[in-house]
C-alpha cells in the first residue's frame, strides 16, 4: 500500500505545522477530517480543497458543501489528484475567519500494515482558535486594555456639549 505524507501549515500562522499520513486510495474527506482533528477545528465546518501548483493558486475545487456542480470530498480519491511528487492543495474553511491551510505532499512511501491511516505523525505549535473569541469588558491583549481604558475614561467624563458656561444643564 502507498502512503502519502502531507505537510500542513497555516497561511496566516507560521509557527503551526502538522504532518499527516494517509493511504493514496483514501478520499479528501478522510484527509480533511485528519487535518481538522489535528488542529482541533470543528469537523462540521464547510471547507474546500483547491488543487494548486508551485505558486499556491486556487485551481479545481473539491468541497464538502452540498453542491452538485463541484467535486465532493467524499467522492474524490487522493491518488486521482496527486500528479506531482510535491503536489500542493489549498484548504479553505468557509466559516467566519476563512482559514487557509497549505497542504503539500512531502513524501510518498510504503505504508505499514500495522498502522491505521490517516494519522498525524508530527505536531508543531498550538493551533489558532477557529473562531473569534470576544468577551465584552475583558481585554485579551495590551491593545485591548488601552481601548478599554479610553472607553472607561470617556464614560466617566461629563458631556460638556449640553452644559452652560457655569456648569448648569442647558434646557
Amino acid at each position: 500500500m502507498i502512503v502519502y505524507r502531507f505537510k500542513v501549515t497555516f497561511e496566516e500562522v507560521d509557527e503551526v505545522e502538522r504532518m499527516i499520513e494517509i493511504r493514496a486510495g483514501q478520499t479528501f474527506i478522510d484527509l480533511y477530517r485528519a487535518i481538522v482533528e489535528s488542529i482541533k477545528f470543528d469537523p462540521n465546518v464547510t471547507a474546500s480543497f483547491y488543487v494548486s501548483g508551485d505558486s499556491w493558486r486556487m485551481g479545481k475545487e473539491i468541497t464538502n458543501a452540498e453542491n452538485d456542480e463541484v467535486i465532493q470530498m467524499a467522492d474524490a480519491k487522493l491518488n486521482a489528484y496527486v500528479n506531482d511528487p510535491h503536489q500542493r492543495f489549498l484548504l479553505v474553511t468557509h466559516d467566519e475567519l476563512e482559514w487557509t491551510l497549505r497542504v503539500q505532499l512531502f513524501k510518498i512511501e510504503r505504508g505499514d500494515a500495522t498502522q491505521t491511516y490517516p494519522r498525524t505523525v508530527k505536531t508543531v505549535g498550538p493551533p489558532p482558535k477557529q473562531k473569534k473569541v470576544t468577551q465584552i469588558g475583558k481585554a485579551t491583549n495590551e491593545f485591548e486594555e488601552l481601548v478599554d481604558d479610553i472607553i472607561l475614561e470617556a464614560e466617566e467624563e461629563p458631556d460638556i456639549s449640553e452644559m452652560g458656561i457655569d456648569g448648569e444643564d442647558v434646557i
